[in-house]
C-alpha cells in the first residue's frame, strides 16, 4: 500500500469515526475502546499481512504525533467534567488514587518479570530500558476507558449512583498516565537536552491561558477551530523541539483553555464533536506500529495484564470503603474499570514514537493488549456491577448477543 492509499484510508476512518464514536455512534456498532481499529492496523501492518511497509508507516509519524496531541488536548478540555456536570473533588481524588494504584502495580509487575524471567530480560538487558518499559507500561495501563460507562448509560439505559460513580472515576484517572508520561520523557537526557520535568505542563498552561485570552467573550466557532488548531500545532512543535511530552503539553493546553475562558461551556462541547474523527485514525496508526515480538514480549504483556486486574480488584475494595453505594457491586465494580481505551493506546503510541525499538514496541503492545482484553472483561463486569446495584433495566441474561460488548 502506498503512502497515498494510507492517507486515503485514514481519511475514511476519520469520517467513520465521527459516527462510530460520536453521539449517534453510541447507539450504533463498534466497541467502546476502538480496539477493533487497533487490530485492523495490526493485521495490515508489517507484523502480519504486510500491506503497509515500514517506510509508509514512518512517513506518517508526524501525523501520529499531531493526533496524539489532539487526543490529549480534548482530554484536557473535558477533565474534571462529565458532560455539563462537574465531578466532585472527593471523586477526583479517589479516581486519581485508583489510577496511581493501577499504574504502580503494573510497573512493579513488569519490572519483576524483566528481572526474574530470563526470556523477558533477554529482550531488554539494560537497566535503563527496563525502567522505561516498566514505567511506560504502568502509565499506559493506569487509566480506565470512560467510553465504556457512557455506552452502558446510552445503550443499556443504566441510571443511578453507581453509574455516576464509575463515570467520575473513569474521567478522573486520565491525569495519571498523562503526567507520568510527561515526567518520564522530560526527565530523559539521552538526546542531549537537559532534564526539564514539568516544563511541558507549564508550556501548555501558558499557551492555554493565551488561547483563552485570544478567544475573548464573543463565541465564533470558526475562531475556536482555527485558534485551537494553530496553537496546538505551535505547542506540538515546541514540545518536540525541546524533547518534551506532546501528551502533557497539549493536555495542559486544553485544561487551561477550558478553565480560563469565559466561553468554557462552548469549548467543552468540542470533544463530543471531533473525538471519534481523531481517535480512530490514531488507533489504526498505533495498530500498524505494533510489533509482535514472540514469547519475550508475551511475558511482559502477561505480567502487565494480570497485575492490572489485581489492582482493579483492590481498587474495588477501596472504592467500596469510600463510597457506600458501591458496596453492593463487589469486585465486579473494580473489574469494570479494566476497560481500556484510546487514551491508553495513545500513551503506548507516544512511547513507541519517542523510544523506537524494543522499549516503545513493548509498551505499545501492552497497551493494545489491554484494550483488547478489556473488551472481554470490562463490559461483562460493568453489566454485573450495575445489575447488582439495581441500575440496569433488565438482567444480564435477558440481553441479546448483539449487545455483548457495550
Amino acid at each position: 500500500m502506498s503512502t497515498l492509499y494510507l492517507l486515503f484510508a485514514l481519511l475514511v476512518i476519520a469520517y467513520l469515526g465521527g459516527f462510530l464514536m460520536g453521539g449517534r455512534g453510541l447507539r450504533g456498532r463498534g466497541l467502546p475502546s476502538g480496539s477493533e481499529w487497533v487490530v485492523l492496523g495490526i493485521v495490515v501492518g508489517p507484523s502480519t499481512l504486510g500491506a503497509l511497509s515500514g517506510q509508509d508507516i514512518e512517513s506518517f509519524a508526524p501525523v501520529a504525533t499531531v493526533a496524539i496531541g489532539w487526543i490529549a488536548l480534548l482530554a484536557g478540555i473535558g477533565f474534571g467534567m462529565d458532560g455539563e456536570r462537574r465531578i466532585p473533588l472527593s471523586r477526583l481524588v479517589l479516581g486519581l488514587f485508583c489510577g496511581l494504584l493501577s499504574g504502580a502495580t503494573v510497573a512493579l509487575a513488569v519490572w519483576i518479570a524483566l528481572e526474574w524471567v530470563p526470556a523477558a530480560g533477554a529482550l531488554l538487558p539494560g537497566i535503563r530500558d527496563r525502567v522505561l518499559v516498566s514505567l511506560g507500561c504502568g502509565a499506559a495501563l493506569a487509566a480506565t476507558a470512560r467510553h465504556a460507562v457512557q455506552w452502558a448509560a446510552v445503550r443499556l439505559g443504566a441510571r443511578g449512583p453507581v453509574t455516576v460513580l464509575l463515570a467520575d472515576l473513569a474521567h478522573s484517572d486520565e491525569l495519571v498516565p498523562i503526567v507520568a508520561t510527561g515526567l518520564i520523557i522530560a526527565s530523559d537526557t539521552s538526546r542531549g537536552l537537559p532534564a526539564m520535568p514539568g516544563l511541558g505542563l507549564a508550556l501548555g498552561a501558558a499557551l492555554g491561558l493565551l488561547t483563552a485570552l485570544l478567544l475573548g467573550r464573543e463565541m465564533r466557532k470558526s475562531w475556536l477551530w482555527g485558534l485551537l488548531f494553530g496553537v496546538s500545532l505551535l505547542a506540538t512543535g515546541v514540545a518536540e523541539q525541546l524533547d518534551l511530552s506532546v501528551l502533557a503539553t497539549l493536555f495542559a493546553l486544553g485544561l487551561a483553555t477550558a478553565l480560563a475562558s469565559p466561553l468554557r461551556s462552548e469549548v467543552r462541547r468540542l470533544p463530543s464533536e471531533v473525538e471519534g474523527a481523531i481517535a480512530l485514525p490514531a488507533l489504526f496508526v498505533a495498530g500498524t506500529r505494533v510489533t509482535l515480538g514472540g514469547n519475550t514480549i508475551l511475558w511482559v504483556v502477561g505480567a502487565a495484564l494480570a497485575s492490572r486486574l489485581l489492582a482493579k480488584a483492590v481498587a474495588a475494595i477501596l472504592v467500596g470503603a469510600a463510597e457506600p453505594v458501591a458496596r453492593r457491586s463487589g469486585l465486579a465494580l473494580g473489574l469494570s474499570l479494566d476497560a481500556a481505551g484510546p487514551l491508553n493506546i495513545t500513551v503506548g503510541l507516544a512511547f513507541q514514537l519517542r523510544y523506537p525499538g524494543p522499549v516503545g514496541s513493548t509498551v505499545l503492545a501492552a497497551a493494545a493488549a489491554a484494550a483488547v482484553a478489556g473488551e472481554f472483561i470490562g463490559p461483562v463486569a460493568l453489566r454485573r456491577a450495575l445489575w447488582r446495584a439495581g441500575e440496569l433495566p433488565m438482567p444480564v441474561a435477558a440481553e441479546g448477543p448483539s449487545e455483548a460488548a457495550p
